[in-house]
């Protein structure tokens, strides 16, 4: 188990950089140490790769616009427009699934900035990928709440359960199964008795007629 000092110093990042990770991420701890928070191998698994998918964006960002600066047939104000695309690709995403994405287009950026593609279609689509980043984390925010809705109304179930079962009376419970078992017993016997009798009329009947056939 890991506390958030620990992912921190397993990350080499800021405990500031790994509480961002967890919340941008949806992660929850596993278990609690008093009011200190727990989480697994899972949860810094998780982790490591937010954190090197963000570096590599933000590389893959920096590649474009090297790319950009070197491409010597944009017009100043192409080259300013696709820096700023950049930059606002950069900043757009901030899950891991937003990251990756970022990453895809602005490395698709770089190959389009040194060949003989058109610098509009690169500006194009940097102009849909920030929109588009930003829908994809915001899709992820609402799973992530929903999921936490869930495990807060399942906690609350659960916690009523406990309640209802340190506060049951298990003694009373137990009186009234007992006498409903003799209620039960005892009608048996009744039925039991009722039959018998019969039984015994019938013979005693039938020893009747049996004696004015002999006389």
């Amino acid at each position: 188990m890991y506390t958030v000092t620990d992912l921190s110093k397993k990350l080499k990042v800021s405990v500031k950089t790994v509480r961002r990770h967890l919340k941008n991420n949806g992660i929850q701890p596993v278990d609690k140490d008093g009011k200190t928070s727990l989480y697994d191998d899972h949860a810094l698994a998780v982790l490591q790769d937010a954190t090197q998918t963000k570096r590599s964006k933000h590389e893959a960002v920096v590649n474009a616009g090297v790319a950009n600066i070197n491409k010597s047939t944009n017009t100043p104000a192409e080259s300013v427009q696709v820096q700023e695309r950049l930059e606002q690709l950069d900043k757009s995403t901030h899950t891991l699934a937003g990251d990756e994405y970022a990453k895809a287009i602005a490395n698709q950026v770089t190959e389009m900035l040194k060949s003989d593609t058109s610098v509009n279609k690169a500006i194009s689509l940097l102009t849909v990928a920030v929109n588009r980043g930003r829908i994809i984390d915001q899709q992820h925010d609402e799973l992530v709440a929903e999921i936490r809705r869930l495990d807060d109304k399942v906690d609350g179930l659960y916690d009523r359960l406990l309640h209802n079962m340190r506060h049951f009376n298990y003694r009373k419970m137990a009186q009234i199964n007992t006498q409903e078992f003799l209620k039960v017993v005892s009608k048996q016997q009744d039925k039991g008795n009722g039959q018998a009798s019969k039984q015994v009329k019938k013979k005693e009947k039938g020893g009747g007629q049996d004696k004015g056939q002999g006389a």
